[in-house]
């Protein structure tokens, strides 16, 4: 039986918890002056031209250092779906950011955040995994089985037997079970259904630092600071095999999109792996890793067609995220494919999130399934979260929160809307995710 602790009233996060003010008739906009300095950002009064061709289409939930837990909604026009000239300004003057909730749900620093379908988990330096449904903005209960800070988590997104839809996946997840690691050394396996323990994969000598979970969902990768990664079988929850890292503590792994090959990330290096553990390219960095993981994008080829390209994409201490071609990769360099700056020192964390724009936006000549768009949030030690839109390779939005923000994660604007969820039979809605 997992040692863990329920409450026993929910806490209605939109009314008992500190609210931001509210921006409503207000456009956050990136200002030149403030993405340069860290400063505050350029504030304008909303047009009226505008207000009757807006729609929220993402919310951005990011954890602090401060303790503090942020929801924000982003409203835009469908500028933000479109590719746009880069000196175009009042085009992101159209978007807006509303507060859906900001509270302290830990009593020391946020660490690590992820979530599935309408609930979500965050991981603080007080040992705790908090748990929160989203559609109810409740706080539904506490998992205390780590004995240390809560470094990272993942929810298993994948379903046996069923194809995968990154857009599904992206929007919502199946999260069937999470997986989570600590100081403490642990990973364990938690069940959603009851947030009971089926595992506990005892092997690192010290703390996990992050954790993989393969697109299959039947296994994962960790690395920890006994400078080992380590492969688990999560459908056996045994270690399968131990590789020892002649060049010290990793901080980041992350599978590729087909889960063919894999990433190591260290201070100032990186390394892909094939699935025997064989190095096939190696890259030293300039400044210090923060922030690993791969992501999928459309582009068009030289033939005018759309295709898929994957990209390996690290943050560093300079503010800079870079997105490399992983396709291109050689034994001694994995060619960089361009780079986004928007923050003035560490990006501790991004997400993804495709989506396609919603109907009130599109005109009747427009085709909203032509215009899918990845966008990308990001976020600092200098308290900014940043939108982007990948196809444009632009951000689209920008906030100052004050806080040194550690941790992020994308989530559909529609989570609140009963509808837009999967429908279960009564025995399986009163059993799965318990919430009261």
């Amino acid at each position: 039986m997992a040692k863990r602790k329920r409450e026993t009233n929910s806490r209605e996060v939109d009314s008992t918890v500190k609210k931001l003010p509210a921006v409503t008739g207000m456009h956050i906009s990136p200002s030149p002056l403030s993405q340069e300095k860290g400063g505050a950002l350029e504030v304008k009064p909303e047009s009226t031209a505008t207000s009757t061709s807006l729609a929220p289409i993402l919310r951005v939930i990011t954890g602090s250092y401060e303790h503090q837990l942020l929801c924000l909604s982003l409203t835009t026009g469908i500028s933000a779906f479109l590719l746009k000239d880069p000196d175009d300004t009042q085009s992101s003057a159209a978007n807006l950011f509303t507060p859906v909730f900001h509270f302290a749900p830990h009593t020391a620093s946020i660490r690590s955040i992820a979530h599935a379908k309408r609930y979500l988990v965050t991981g603080g330096n007080d040992e705790h995994i908090r748990l929160y449904d989203l559609q109810k903005r409740k706080e539904i209960g506490t998992l205390m089985f780590h004995e240390g800070s809560v470094t990272c988590l993942e929810f298993v997104t994948a379903v046996a037997g069923e194809e995968d839809n990154a857009q599904e996946r992206s929007a919502s997840g199946h999260g069937k079970w999470l997986v989570s690691g600590g100081e403490d050394g642990k990973i364990l396996v938690w069940r959603t259904k009851d947030w009971e323990v089926l595992a506990d994969m005892k092997g690192h000598k010290g703390a996990v630092n992050d954790i993989s979970v393969h697109p299959s969902g039947k296994i994962a990768l960790s690395v920890g600071r006994d400078r080992t990664l380590r492969l688990w079988n999560l459908m056996t929850a045994k270690n399968a095999s131990v590789l020892k890292l002649t060049d010290g503590e990793a901080i980041q792994v992350c599978w590729s999109p087909r889960g063919d090959k894999y990433s190591v990330g260290w201070q100032r290096k990186i390394v892909i792996y094939d699935m025997s553990a064989k190095p096939l390219s190696s890259i030293d960095l300039k400044s210090p890793l923060y922030r690993l993981r791969y992501a999928s994008l459309t582009n068009t080829n030289d033939n005018g067609e759309r295709e898929q390209t994957a990209y390996l994409v690290s943050s560093d201490s300079t503010g800079t995220i870079t997105f490399r071609d992983a396709a291109k990769a050689t034994e001694e360099n994995i060619p960089i494919a361009f780079e986004l700056t928007a923050h003035s020192t560490r990006v501790k964390d991004f997400d993804f999130y495709t989506r396609t724009p919603p109907p009130i936006l599109c005109s009747d000549g427009q085709n909203a399934s032509a215009m899918v768009s990845t966008f990308m949030s990001s976020v600092s030690s200098d308290g900014k979260i940043v939108i982007w839109n990948l196809n444009a390779r632009q951000p689209i939005a920008v906030y100052q929160t004050n806080e040194r923000l550690n941790c992020c994660t994308l989530v559909a604007e529609e989570v609140e809307k009963p509808d837009s969820m999967r429908r279960v039979d009564k025995e399986a809605a009163e059993s799965e995710y318990e919430s009261e």
